[in-house]
């Protein structure tokens, strides 16, 4: 590895690679595009490391694998998007549908604290919670989604809760669903295909 000397911090016991290195050769040798969101979202939702940190090293590497796209998705996490769920909504279910961009990670005071919202779309009075691949397992955890959907219905807020399958496997589906949903609320707009066989736009 080029530069290996400056990347390892020698005053560690025992030594060891810095972050940035580290996250991106596990990045470079990353199988899928999921398991790259994964491995960066991680190290910057850990605060381990900045994406600011990260794009410099980028810099650095003279090969790498995805390398425009590994930017994009550092672009994005700098953006709010903070996991592989909402990675997808965005590139996904969002941006390729034309559907209005929200306010990501919206902070919220809760009754146990400060609380983050995945996705809020202030104008139209929409909530959209993203729930991870094994959801949010257990009694105390799904009485408190239920809790922040009925706080949000409450407020005058539409909440929805989006999942795994919504994403990868319907994401027409769900953001022609979703344009509907938003068009009762006000939206003015409406979905884009994103391809020929997509059947969220205009049929």
């Amino acid at each position: 590895m080029a530069g290996f000397w400056d990347l390892v911090r020698w005053s560690a016991s025992p030594p060891r690679l810095r972050v940035e290195p580290n996250v991106l050769e596990r990045v470079d040798r990353a199988g899928t595009e999921s398991e790259v969101i994964r491995l960066l979202s991680d190290a910057v939702g850990s605060r381990r490391t900045t994406v600011p940190r990260l794009r410099d090293q980028l810099a650095t590497r003279g090969r790498m694998t995805r390398r425009a796209w590994v930017g994009l998705v550092l672009d994005d996490l700098e953006s709010g998007a903070c996991s592989v769920l909402e990675q997808g909504y965005l590139t996904r279910v969002e941006r390729p549908h034309g559907l209005p961009a929200p306010r990501r990670q919206a902070p919220r005071r809760g009754e146990s604290g400060i609380e983050y919202r995945d996705a809020v779309y202030d104008e139209l009075g929409v909530v959209i919670e993203l729930d991870g691949q094994l959801g949010h397992a257990g009694w105390q955890a799904a009485g408190r989604d239920a809790d922040r959907d009925l706080d949000a219905r409450a407020e005058g807020d539409d909440s929805v809760r989006i999942r795994w399958a919504q994403v990868f496997d319907r994401p027409c589906r769900t953001a022609e669903r979703l344009a509907r949903l938003f068009q009762r609320h006000g939206w003015s707009g409406g979905p884009q295909s994103c391809g020929p066989d997509c059947s969220a736009g205009p049929g």
